[in-house]
């Protein structure tokens, strides 16, 4: 049997996550990757994140309330962030922090917890994992009525769009070892220690697929700009899950630390379509109708 309220713990889980690690690599490229210790002895986050697993695994033992279930999913979330970033070291010889796999490997984890997510989600007689407070209700009535919100989705989505389909071009015209060195520079910080792969296969593969997904993006841009919303709302689902799935996966390889920036973005612009659809086609109203026709809600 599933626990009552299973959806909103395992979102706290896969948040802790995402910010224990992205946190973590943010600040240790931006600090110059410090060491805690001194000589011989380095103390490395792995063993904190060890820590926080373990009090996560003995609070709901020891604590019969429920606000230690929430604090226990939060702890195993930042616990298993923290310990899986030093994913490098265990999986080569040379104890290698920057393999280029351990982001991949680090990221298809995070897949792995939002698929049982939306399989919690899905689940009949599921609840909210979020419920959404009033005065935030009240803000978007009163400033981002339906026509802004879509006028906002078809800018994001066609500048989304038009930046992979350019990705792409670059790397057509340009020789595969110049797109490499084009990446070296422009997200290298001083100090940086991130090995990236010599294969253009992978910046080839990368290029397409988000080529892919940004003519996905500026169709659904397109659709969405005529109020083909259904349409255009489902167009930009399946680029946004192609870029976060096959793209990030592949970015990830390639350029490590500065590609979790744009995974970040892409998932901010998913949920902001996502929520589109949930507050304005979840209730079976009328959509896709052409832009020149009768009026439109605008709230």
């Amino acid at each position: 049997m599933i626990r009552e309220g299973a959806e909103r713990y395992l979102l706290l889980t896969v948040v802790s996550f995402v910010v224990a690690v992205v946190g973590t690599r943010w600040y240790l490229q931006a600090t110059g990757y410090p060491q805690v210790g001194g000589g011989e002895l380095h103390v490395a986050h792995m063993l904190w994140g060890g820590l926080l697993l373990v009090i996560a695994a003995l609070l709901p033992l020891v604590v019969a309330a429920p606000r230690a279930l929430t604090a226990s999913a939060v702890l195993a979330g930042a616990g298993t962030g923290l310990f899986i970033d030093e994913v490098g070291k265990f999986i080569t010889a040379s104890n290698d922090y920057f393999y280029p796999l351990a982001a991949p490997l680090i990221y298809g984890l995070f897949l792995l917890l939002v698929l049982l997510f939306v399989i919690l989600r899905r689940r009949p007689r599921s609840e909210p994992a979020v419920t959404r407070p009033a005065t935030v209700s009240r803000w978007e009535e009163a400033h981002l009525p339906r026509r802004r919100y879509r006028r906002i989705l078809v800018a994001l989505l066609a500048i989304f769009g038009l930046t992979w389909l350019a990705s792409l071009v670059i790397f057509v015209a340009l020789d595969p070892a110049v797109i490499r060195d084009l990446i070296d520079t422009a997200v290298n910080v001083p100090g940086d220690k991130v090995e990236r792969p010599d294969d253009p296969f992978f910046y080839g593969l990368e290029a397409v697929l988000l080529g892919i997904s940004g003519l996905v993006l500026l169709w659904a841009a397109v659709a969405l700009g005529r109020a083909r919303e259904r349409r255009g709302i489902t167009l930009a689902t399946i680029g946004l899950v192609v870029a976060l799935t096959a793209g990030a996966i592949v970015s990830l390889y390639v350029e490590q630390v500065s590609a979790i920036t744009s995974t970040v973005l892409h998932g901010a612009l998913l949920f902001g379509v996502i929520h589109y659809r949930n507050r304005f086609l979840a209730g079976g109203e009328p959509a896709d109708v052409p832009a020149t026709g009768a009026a439109e809600p605008t709230g």
